[in-house]
């Protein structure tokens, strides 16, 4: 389809013009105004769907301050285990996803995707016990899981490199942490028929719905496809991709990529990092307004009191992401820097007596906002470093996978017998925040060594237009077949 697209771009164009020549004639101007007509439409549309996702995952645990635990007789590790029973179901589409996130368009599944979970979530208002519960969760995992692969997808199809990682720390935002909370404060003041947590859901989920349906007709699969593109746009916007060196979208599958992509020592530090990655958001999507609401708060003033946690991980994230524009090959020092605020907040929390320092406490919940920090950085790494059609879309899935362990295991550590205090749950988050550190400095480690190795074995890459479209995006050569390549860090 994406071959056939680029044909018939050709034929309406110069029959002279080819990728080629139009790379090297492109010039700055043009490009700022492709990204001009991008950036406003199809990071705005993946943006509002990260944001109703985290928004209706954050929504069970405003639910669950709004009197949820108490309608649907929820008793011990119940509420923890409707954390956990989301990534069940996550996890079990996420085979399926393996294939269909890479043969099928992009924008349509997307879609598609984000109003079945819609329909889903809003059933949410209908349960009365934990089986009813756990079932919808179970099957929101199951709409919800294609959603991050794709995602990383996208942005390989849309962003060159060095615009990747402001691009992720937009989207991948904690918009839903910022509003959320006030939106659940406003929810709160509805004196309706229905239990407020039910309005929760309701009011989500027929959002989503719209959104999912605009989505699935406004957002295109690649430049190629760009309905709101010129043809000469379409042809620059697919060959500036090439600066790449991830090769040509390919419609198939090849089971040689990811066996390459599992013998790489890099695949394996990612893959523990997005573990306890995920353990720790686990902590604070599901946890984190209970926590703030053993300080003493009513539950009108918890739902407020969460809020500046999400504004503190959104600021982090931009600011850093935006020095990444700037500063190349600093994303792994990020990374590395980013996980101290955060362990740092999370042993405030653990070791500060919340009710003589209460305010010193609540300082050290925000400060754990920084937990989003290096896992923007690190999926913009994962997108960046990885060539080949079927391995960036393997990468994507076992990002994915690793994200839905850790996040089965983090609600596990958050005793209700604990409750308010959660002290193994904290606890866990500090040691997770530690392997975060360490994850990302082994990451700098080896990709800078092989860079090194390549460098030696090869000289240093040639940065030649011409020679990079033909030899990595015409052939698809993977990041390790392509002598040219060097990781970013």
């Amino acid at each position: 389809m994406f071959l056939q697209e680029e044909e018939k771009i050709r034929s309406d164009l110069d029959p002279n013009i080819t990728i080629a020549t139009t790379t090297v004639i492109a010039d700055e101007h043009l490009d700022k105004r492709i990204l001009f007509k991008i950036d406003p439409i199809v990071l705005t549309l993946v943006t509002l769907v990260a944001t109703l996702e985290f928004l209706d995952k954050n929504g069970l645990a405003y639910a669950a301050v709004f009197g949820l635990k108490t309608d649907t007789n929820l008793v011990g590790q119940e509420y923890s285990w409707l954390g956990s029973i989301f990534y069940f179901g996550y996890l079990a589409a996420l085979v399926p996803c393996l294939y269909l996130v890479n043969v099928v368009h992009t924008g349509r599944f997307i879609g598609a995707l984000t109003t079945l979970w819609g329909i889903t979530i809003m059933c949410m208002a209908a349960c009365h016990n934990f089986a009813g519960l756990a079932t919808v969760r179970f099957f929101l995992g199951i709409f919800e899981s294609g959603i991050l692969p794709c995602f990383m997808v996208l942005q390989a199809k849309w962003w060159r490199r060095p615009e990747q990682a402001l691009r992720t720390a937009l989207w991948y935002n904690t918009f839903a942490g910022i509003f959320g909370g006030i939106l659940s404060f406003a929810i709160g003041h509805i004196n309706g028929k229905l239990a407020v947590w039910k309005y929760i859901f309701l009011i989500y989920g027929s959002v989503t719905i719209l959104v999912g349906i605009v989505v699935f007709f406004a957002l295109p699969d690649s430049p190629a496809t760009a309905w709101f593109l010129k043809r000469d746009e379409k042809l620059r916007g697919t060959a500036r991709l090439a600066e790449n060196q991830q090769g040509q979208e390919k419609k198939k599958f090849d089971y040689r990529q990811c066996l390459e992509l599992v013998k790489d020592p890099k695949y394996w530090v990612v893959v523990l990092f997005v573990v306890a990655q995920a353990i720790t958001n686990a902590g604070i999507t599901n946890f984190n307004p209970l926590i703030i609401s053993g300080f003493g708060y009513s539950k009108s003033k918890t739902t407020l009191m969460a809020t500046p946690q999400a504004a503190v991980a959104f600021v982090a994230q931009v600011i850093l992401s935006s020095i990444v524009l700037f500063v190349p090959n600093i994303r792994c020092l990020l990374w590395v820097l980013s996980c101290l605020p955060a362990l740092t907040g999370a042993v405030m929390v653990h070791t500060i007596d919340r009710v003589a320092h209460r305010y010193a406490a609540l300082t050290g919940v925000y400060l754990m906002g920084f937990y989003n920090v290096p896992w923007v950085l690190c999926l913009s790494l994962v997108t960046s470093n990885n060539a080949g059609t079927t391995k960036k879309t393997f990468a994507s899935i076992s990002v994915a996978t690793a994200y839905a362990v850790g996040n089965i295991i983090g609600p596990q550590f958050f005793r209700s017998s604990q409750a308010p205090t959660y002290n193994l749950g904290i606890y866990a988050m500090m040691v997770c925040f530690a392997i975060m550190c360490v994850c990302g400095g082994v990451y700098w480690g080896l990709v800078k060594l092989e860079n090194n190795r390549r460098d030696r074995l090869y000289g240093k890459p040639l940065h030649d237009t011409q020679q990079i479209i033909d030899e990595a995006y015409h052939t698809g050569d993977t990041d390790v077949k392509n002598r040219n390549f060097r990781y970013s860090w």
